[in-house]
């Protein structure tokens, strides 16, 4: 009997589902879709097997995530840049893992997003980096560094619009500064943007937008800065400038207008130039509040699908007006999820204040898990102060309305505690005090409740169509506050 009780302990304790650091496991996962998608021999544990084996990993701690990346990064070389080496013997294996991949698990559990490859470092042999970036659930290479044998760079390849196709190319001089960059930018297959330098800083860009021959425009550089161009629309785009640094934001439309129409005749498929042109253009209708022709410009700007690698300050624009603006919560929650997936490919990283608006769409949209996914991969401890307040209140606010009321508390507590703007303590009293009232703390939601109703009165119509404050309203308390609300409200005007 007793072997048999040892047996079935033995057996469930193998066949349990196995755990994992919440943070790394949508990495993890990740790293395994990449595996599937490149076609790469996997012999690394896997998830959540069931049975008798000592190949899966209980928790993924954080040396198991590191040296997972590292053997995928070997595995995508050996299979994919065969003509390079890659480190086999455990002292190479070692050095690589301590000098050049470092603590890929931080970098994770901060929001980046990104990661780097290295071939094997092996004298008299060329080097190659190879930068990966997250793409909804799996990795995909955008950039590769290339290295000469005396580990000199001599050329980068990127994907700028991270759409698969190689689409920058940066030659380097001996001392490794670039001096020579081309680019196709509009995605027609030919080179459209040539950037040249001296002594490693910017000096010139010429562009040739619609690849007829005739370079339309050209920018001139000084320490790394424009200072003028000489093209199609220039004049008319100068004008404009000069009149925004003077505040005259109404005549500074009507040239930056003017400048998109010339341009447009030159050029009249969507170019950088125009999804430039447009977005000056946007920021001044939005700013004067003009949103008849704001919405236009939006819709014209997104309209050029080249648009999109320059697109996160018009989006940040359209997400805030969707959001704050019109109250529209489900066009917003819509453009915010767009904002943060381009904000994530440009950046490689995680916007945490995309991140909160998009919470804040949700919730206001009554999706609250939706709301409680957006914030799970933002740390708090890599927070300032102002976005840690939002990101507890709205986790509180989302476990509220999934009534999860301790969760909901301990989060509130937290917003509390740093305070954020003295507007929004009320409804984060109003909100603890719900909290309270619905774990059968009646005593400390009544406190919570009088600190809500001393700063914000008009907050009693909220609880009076709350059951869960119908002890309170019928309270003393309860009926001194009706009688000051409904007095308030016949004094106001």
């Amino acid at each position: 009997m007793i072997y048999f009780r040892n047996l079935l302990s033995f057996f469930f304790f193998f066949t349990i589902p196995l755990n994992a650091n919440p943070l790394l496991e949508g990495y993890w996962d990740a790293i395994q879709k990449s595996k599937e998608t490149f076609e790469l021999e996997d012999d690394s544990p896997k998830r959540f097997r069931f049975g008798f084996t000592n190949q899966s990993p209980s928790f993924i701690h954080k040396e198991t995530f590191n040296h997972e990346v590292f053997w995928f990064c070997q595995k995508y070389i050996e299979k994919y840049h065969s003509n390079y080496p890659y480190p086999r013997l455990k002292e190479d294996i070692r050095s690589h893992l301590s000098d050049l991949y470092g603590d890929l698990s931080q970098n994770f559990l901060s929001g980046k997003t990104s990661f780097t490859c290295f071939s094997g470092w092996k004298n008299g042999s060329s080097l190659l980096k190879i930068h990966f970036f997250l793409n909804e659930n799996e990795f995909f290479p955008y950039r590769y560094d290339h290295f000469n044998q005396s580990g000199q760079l001599y050329l980068t390849e990127e994907e700028e619009t991270k759409n698969g196709k190689k689409d920058s190319f940066t030659y380097y001089a001996s001392n490794g500064c670039p001096k020579e960059i081309t680019k196709d930018k509009n995605d027609f297959g030919g080179i459209d943007e040539w950037w040249y330098y001296q002594n490693c800083k910017l000096v010139r860009i010429e562009y040739d937008a619609n690849e007829n021959g005739f370079k339309e425009r050209i920018c001139y550089y000084e320490n790394n800065k424009e200072t003028y161009c000489e093209g199609v629309g220039e004049k008319e785009e100068r004008e404009a400038v000069s009149l925004e640094a003077l505040e005259k934001y109404k005549e500074a439309l009507k040239f930056y207008r003017k400048s998109l129409l010339e341009y447009k005749k030159e050029v009249p498929n969507g170019t950088l130039r125009t999804c430039s042109l447009l977005r000056k253009i946007a920021n001044i209708e939005y700013n004067e509040r003009e949103f008849n022709s704001f919405t236009k410009t939006l819709d014209e700007f997104f309209s050029y699908r080249v648009c999109e690698s320059d697109s996160l300050d018009v989006l940040l624009y359209k997400s805030y007006y969707y959001l704050y603006v019109l109250n529209d919560y489900v066009s917003a929650k819509e453009s915010y999820k767009k904002t943060a997936e381009i904000y994530r490919k440009v950046h490689g990283e995680i916007s945490p204040e995309i991140s909160l608006n998009l919470a804040y769409a949700y919730l206001m949209s009554k999706e609250p898990k939706a709301c409680l996914t957006s914030l799970e991969k933002l740390n708090s401890r890599r927070l300032m102060p102002y976005p840690r307040f939002f990101l507890f209140y709205y986790r509180g606010s989302c476990e509220l309305s999934l009534g999860n009321f301790d969760e909901a508390y301990t989060n509130l507590k937290r917003a509390q505690i740093l305070g954020g703007e003295k507007v929004f303590l009320p409804i984060v009293y109003y909100k603890l005090a719900r909290a309270s009232y619905a774990t059968k703390r009646e005593g400390e939601g009544k406190l919570w409740l009088d600190q809500a109703l001393y700063l914000d009165l008009d907050l009693f119509q909220k609880l009076e169509g709350d059951p869960l404050f119908l002890n309170f309203l019928e309270s003393p308390s309860g009926k001194t506050y009706r009688s000051k609300y409904y007095l308030n409200k016949v004094r106001k005007p």
